[in-house]
């Protein structure tokens, strides 16, 4: 299978919009979303064949407009949400999001839309669905609210909070510690951590970066430990206990990085960006020190001896020629991940066997 990748995919439409298909953990599984202002959208579902390398693409019509923002449910393989826009009579800008179940057959696919999201907002930026004991839950962060929502038989508003006024928020996760109770969100060059039983904003990490925050992510394994990105070309670490100056920062972009995603093995991180590099970081100093319990594939080849890995920047994967706006980590290959550019090109790539020995062993 290794050689095999990196696997390189170009989609027709502009894209902007990657998640890995958390319900599946069986096949590598990642949906992508379409930007086209002039024809049809689509969501499309990419399988990776890992016997024949084949990426096998399974379309759904989207039928809501340009597709800023996907999700899809950890606990189901079926549902999925999206942000989406279209331009009305020609000069109105209709922004909402939905949710929607993967209904139809491998021959014809369809989006079964199943709920709206845009209460309290006009415009919805991000959804994220709930962690482990909130099967049932997903929220929203729009341009003014934070929503959450009751995902059942039916799509309900659970509860709410207004955000800062004049605030630009732009990315939305869910904490997996705290009980499934708590979500950060950035906005402008803050991350504000909110309380979803209260609804009430509990931390604030102030000047986070010194322009905006484009991402956050939680340590897996780690509580209190949260990841950063922004358009000051910075990845910064930060114990939520103590918010005051970062744990540790890395420039490792030349422009601005759009996306932080923590892998299972919390020491690997995956950065994307405005100059069209994906990096793998190792952070070892901040990781976890406990090893996650996964089942490690037998491999064939002997293992080669274990050097020290440096702190910092492992890997720079130039595959792209235009924005990385997002990357994936695979929820059924903990190794293989996903990166996604403006021009609609999908690269799957996977961690190099040196690197995989030399933390497992």
């Amino acid at each position: 299978m290794d050689n095999l990748l990196p696997r390189i995919h170009g989609i027709e439409h502009r894209c902007r919009s990657l998640c890995a298909l958390e319900g599946e953990q069986e096949v590598v599984s990642f949906l992508v979303g379409t930007q086209s202002m002039k024809n049809d959208n689509i969501v499309h579902l990419f399988e990776l064949d890992e016997e024949f390398g084949e990426l096998i693409d399974r379309s759904y019509h989207h039928n809501r407009g340009e597709i800023w923002h996907i999700a899809s449910s950890p606990h189901s393989r079926d549902l999925i949400s999206t942000c989406h826009s279209h331009v009305e009579n020609e000069v109105n800008l209709v922004s909402g999001a939905t949710v929607w179940k993967l209904a139809g057959s491998n021959e014809e696919p369809i989006l079964e839309e199943l709920g709206d999201l845009t209460a309290h907002n006009s415009t919805v930026r991000s959804t994220e669905w709930g962690v482990e004991g909130c099967e049932g839950a997903l929220c929203s962060l729009g341009d003014s609210s934070l929503v959450k929502w009751d995902i059942d038989s039916d799509v309900r508003e659970h509860s709410f909070c207004d955000l800062p006024k004049r605030s630009f928020p732009t990315a939305l996760r869910w904490n997996p510690h705290s009980s499934g109770n708590q979500v950060g969100v950035a906005s402008d060059q803050h991350v504000r951590l909110h309380d979803l039983r209260t609804m009430k904003c509990t931390t604030v990490i102030d000047g986070a970066h010194s322009q905006t925050v484009r991402d956050l992510d939680f340590n897996p394994n780690r509580q209190y430990c949260i990841a950063t990105c922004g358009d000051d070309c910075s990845t910064r670490f930060w114990d939520t206990r103590n918010c005051t100056r970062p744990l540790l920062t890395f420039s490792n972009h030349s422009h601005w990085v759009w996306r932080v995603r923590y892998n299972l093995r919390d020491q690997l991180l995956l950065t994307g960006g405005s100059d069209s590099k994906v990096s793998l970081l190792n952070v070892p100093s901040l990781a976890s020190v406990d090893p996650v319990d996964e089942e490690e594939e037998e491999e064939e080849n002997k293992s080669p001896e274990k050097e020290e890995m440096r702190e910092g920047i492992l890997e720079e994967y130039d595959k792209h020629e235009d924005s990385v706006y997002s990357v994936a980590w695979s929820t059924a290959d903990p190794w293989l991940f996903a990166s996604l550019s403006n021009d609609g090109r999908l690269v799957l790539n996977k961690v190099s066997k040196e690197i995989k020995f030399n933390i497992i062993l």
